[in-house]
Order: structure tokens, then sequence, then C-alpha cells
């Protein structure tokens, strides 16, 4: 006797949330984030070590690594993003980036977002 067992079609796993994050060339820019464990308690934030690269598809290369950190007025579960002024200077429009999160040695490492900039050039100098 044969079983016959339906053949589906299973997604496994998930790409992370997606971001255009416009940026003012020569400008400070910033934006906070805001994680939590699976069930759905702010995660510790000290626990972890945070990193984010932009990265330029066109030259295939690195151009910008940032170390994003909570801040004294981040609650729990936050850490903020923060480029200086110099910084968003070398950046371009469709320069890729991922933050990535990973806990005491590396048990798990998390990509919790990427995206891409669009560049709006100064007019002020």
């Amino acid at each position: 006797m044969t079983n016959y067992r339906s053949q589906q079609n299973i997604s496994i796993g998930s790409e992370p949330p997606q971001s255009v994050w416009t940026i003012v060339r020569g400008d400070t820019a910033s934006f906070k984030m805001y994680v939590q464990d699976d069930n759905k308690d702010p995660l510790v934030i000290e626990d972890w070590t945070i990193s984010m690269d932009f990265y330029r598809p066109s030259t295939s290369s690195v151009v910008l690594s940032v170390t994003p950190a909570a801040d004294p007025d981040d609650g729990p579960g936050e850490f903020t993003v923060f480029l200086a002024y110099d910084e968003t200077e070398i950046l371009e429009t469709d320069d890729q980036f991922d933050i990535q999160m990973a806990n005491s040695g590396n048990a798990i490492v998390w990509t919790v977002l990427q995206g891409k900039v669009k560049m709006v050039e100064d007019i002020t100098d």
C-alpha cells in the first residue's frame, strides 16, 4: 500500500526588516532601534555587541563602519544609530547597510535591519 503525502512549499526564516534612510549630506543623522526577545521582552542591550556597515555595491566595498549603542535616554531594549556630519559626507545614494547584533561568544548572531541610503544634497554650508 502506498501513501501519498502532499508536497507543499514551506518558508522557513524571515528577511530582516528593510528600510530607506534619507540623510542630508553633511548633517548629523540618527534613529533609535527597539529589539526584543521571542517572549516580547526588551533585550538587555549591554549583553550584545552591535555593529553596522555601509556597503557600496558599485565598488564592492565597505565605506563606513559604526557601532550603535544605548544612549542615556534610551529605554530598555533601545539603542541609537548615530552618524556624525563627516560620516554622512562620504555616503552615496544606494549605499546599503545592515545592523547586526551578537551575544557573548557569538552564540546568537542576528541581523536586525537592512536598508539603503538616500542622500539629499545640502544647500547651506
